[in-house]
């Protein structure tokens, strides 16, 4: 009896996250529909045509591209927010632990637009950086920052890094302290405590953070369409292509459920990697 009304509870605390997914779910399965058509602009019978014709050099350029971007920004992201989540568990007063949790989350708090533009006004051939390096003779004319790859990454890294942030935080704070303590008195440096103690222990941490930061980079659209342009085309800007000009939206919803499938074979394969890595340390 307890144990089926704890399951009634679990299900009724459960029952506003699902009602608020549902939505999402209904849109997913609408675009599979759509993808399955066998006309361009309406769902008209069933039809694998929208998927071979992504067989082209054009779209997989878009999806190599996309690939290696996320691959990059996210291991950027996790090497930079290492250090960012031990320094912001372990500060001691509130107030600074407070100031570098906001900054951290400025990048979430400020909208995308803006921030995208912040970069343009940095990495522009006008902006701060290429007038900083003109000024102190290092060139004499711009560097390229912006509509290449480059541009991009930086846009990726910078939007992306909270997520990364705060869950391999959290398995910071999971960590005993015993440890540490255990392996200073037994001589270990502070290197070869975090190499052969804290790294460990936060695999788990790490690799969450980092299937976050994969999904969240590979469905990008803002900061490739306005640091890439039409240079750097990304899934997502194939797929808006597809819409328009072109109006195959049975090609795009194809497009869709291929990154999305992407994205889901990314999580499932990190969900798989935090029980293998989770067993292993509990063994």
């Amino acid at each position: 009896m307890t144990s089926h009304l704890s399951r009634r509870l679990a299900f009724a605390f459960t029952l506003p996250a699902l009602v608020a997914i549902a939505p999402f779910v209904a849109a997913c399965l609408y675009i599979l529909r759509f993808s399955l058509s066998g006309e361009q602009g309406v769902i008209e019978g069933f039809s694998l045509t929208p998927y071979y014709e992504l067989l082209t050099p054009y779209f997989g350029r878009s999806v190599w591209i996309t690939l290696k971007l996320s691959l990059i920004a996210t291991s950027v992201v996790i090497v930079l927010a290492v250090p960012l989540a031990l320094v912001l568990v372990t500060l001691q007063s509130n107030l600074a632990r407070r100031l570098l949790t906001v900054t951290i989350l400025l990048p979430l708090i400020l909208n995308l637009l803006v921030q995208a533009y912040g970069w343009v006004l940095l990495l522009g051939p006008s902006g701060v950086i290429n007038s900083t390096l003109i000024a102190l003779g290092l060139t004499d004319r711009p560097v390229r920052l912006m509509f290449n790859e480059t541009g991009v990454l930086l846009g990726l890294i910078q939007t992306s890094l909270p997520l990364a942030v705060f869950p391999i935080a959290s398995s910071v704070r999971s960590i005993s302290s015993e440890y540490l303590e255990a392996a200073s008195s037994l001589g270990a440096t502070h290197w070869r405590s975090f190499r052969d103690i804290t790294l460990p222990l936060l695999r788990p941490g790490l690799v969450a953070a980092a299937s976050i930061v994969f999904a969240f980079n590979a469905s990008a659209f803002a900061i490739p369409l306005l640091l890439g342009g039409r240079r750097v085309q990304m899934v997502g800007l194939a797929v808006r292509d597809m819409i328009s000009p072109l109006f195959n939206w049975s090609g795009a919803a194809a497009g869709g459920m291929v990154l999305i499938l992407l994205t889901i074979f990314v999580l499932f394969a990190s969900n798989y990697l935090v029980r293998k890595t989770t067993a292993r340390i509990g063994t």
